[in-house]
């Protein structure tokens, strides 16, 4: 095959075989295509070895076939996909992604948790107007945003709108404090020294405090509560729950 059909041959099965493929809505290229293409089989096809007689032994040597046998053309790969094949095959794969979606939906399914499963609440604080703290601000809550509630075996619990973040965010949380430790109104403004647990809630979740109970809590809360409870305070509308693991 001569320079030029050799290029014809490439320009054309670029056009079926490539990544562009176009020659489908062709039929004159499909048909040079095949031309072509049997041309260069029948080219590269082996010709039967001629077998030279002895020149002693006095017999001709074979004649050679007048004409060459044509080898059996090699099947022809496929041309462009139609557009319908194209079209089901992107089908498919918009449905194997489906179902991976589905299947990464299903591994991540919400089911409802109980954040007190199996927790027995034993009290419930309501808000005492008459709790002070003298100066609210050394806990970081505003002052005027501040309830308190009754002493509860030795703690005192407040509640207050603190900043909780760098980016200035605002949130209600729960503070317990030694009762001992807590100042009447006119005490100076002083950090607690005795018990101080704390936790803040985050838009809709709640203020919460979990601990647990160590020998440096009042003896009364200790005998309420042995040590090594496990503790959980909830503000809830204005009041806290109290949940222990222990009952």
């Amino acid at each position: 095959m001569d320079a030029d059909h050799g290029s014809e041959l490439k320009r054309l099965r670029a056009r079926a075989y490539g990544p562009n493929a176009d020659i489908e809505g062709d039929p004159a290229a499909v048909a040079r295509l095949r031309e072509l293409e049997d041309r260069e089989r029948m080219r590269a096809a082996p010709l039967e070895a001629e077998t030279e007689a002895d020149p002693d032994d006095g017999t001709d040597p074979p004649q050679a076939d007048p004409e060459p046998q044509e080898a059996e053309p090699a099947p022809r790969r496929p041309l462009l996909r139609s557009r319908r094949r194209v079209w089901v095959a992107a089908v498919a794969v918009a449905g194997v992604v489906a179902l991976t979606s589905a299947a990464t939906a299903a591994g991540v399914s919400v089911t409802a948790v109980d954040r007190t499963a199996g927790i027995a609440q034993t009290d419930t604080l309501t808000a005492d107007p008459d709790a002070q703290l003298g100066s609210a601000g050394y806990l970081g809550f505003d002052p005027e945003q501040t309830r308190g509630f009754a002493d509860y075996y030795g703690l005192t619990v407040f509640s207050g709108v603190s900043q909780i973040d760098s980016e200035g965010n605002q949130a209600e949380c729960l503070i317990a404090l030694d009762t001992s430790e807590v100042r009447e109104a006119d005490s100076p403004r002083s950090a607690p020294r005795g018990i101080r647990v704390g936790g803040c809630g985050a838009g809709p979740f709640p203020a919460s405090v979990e601990f647990i109970v160590t020998s440096s809590f009042p003896e009364p809360f200790r005998a309420r509560y042995p040590v090594g409870t496990a503790m959980q305070f909830v503000l809830d509308d204005g009041n806290v729950g109290v949940f222990s693991a222990d009952g």
